[in-house]
């Protein structure tokens, strides 16, 4: 039996936003993933914020190399002054700022596998074009699936799709 060239447009435009939704789902969860390597940076400042000023005063201690040891004997010298620790405030707003870089990883990514969904039941068009605009910041990816998205569900048998979904 063979199908209508209607027919075969949606069966084809169907499997077109299935690829698309997928490829959003892909999409968000590496931006989810790789946006969690930034909380490796939140950890270490903050743990930097958290030594203690007589760690940071401390003079470093010099050994003489093997062969000069029983030669001469070092004279004996005033404590090299250390600049002291960097301010704790400055750990702690480099920690504000990669947790910020996170939350915009999580949130762009969630919003990502959301505009998938959306695709698959075939509802909000509009914030599937927003997050394919928003993507599109992205490269190379992100652009691809910009595009690939504007051009399918942009194309007359997908907005059918979109017009037939309650």
């Amino acid at each position: 039996m063979a199908l209508s060239a209607d027919d075969e447009a949606k069966v084809i435009a169907r499997e077109r936003l299935n690829v698309l939704a997928i490829g959003f789902y892909v999409r968000g969860g590496i931006m989810v993933v790789f946006s969690c390597f930034f909380l490796i940076y939140v950890v270490f400042l903050m743990s930097f914020s958290f030594i203690p000023e007589s760690a940071w005063n401390q003079a470093p201690k010099i050994k003489p190399p093997p062969h000069a040891v029983g030669l001469a004997t070092p004279t004996p010298s005033a404590r090299p002054q250390t600049p002291g620790p960097p301010p704790v405030i400055i750990f702690r707003i480099m920690a504000a700022v990669m947790s910020g870089f996170v939350l915009v990883g999580w949130t762009i990514g969630a919003l990502t596998l959301y505009a998938g969904r959306c695709i698959q039941k075939r509802k909000r068009k509009i914030l599937i074009y927003v997050m394919a605009a928003l993507n599109c910041l992205f490269i190379p990816y992100g652009i691809l699936l910009g595009i690939f998205t504007f051009i399918i569900v942009g194309s007359p048998a997908a907005l059918e799709e979109f017009k037939h979904t309650t």
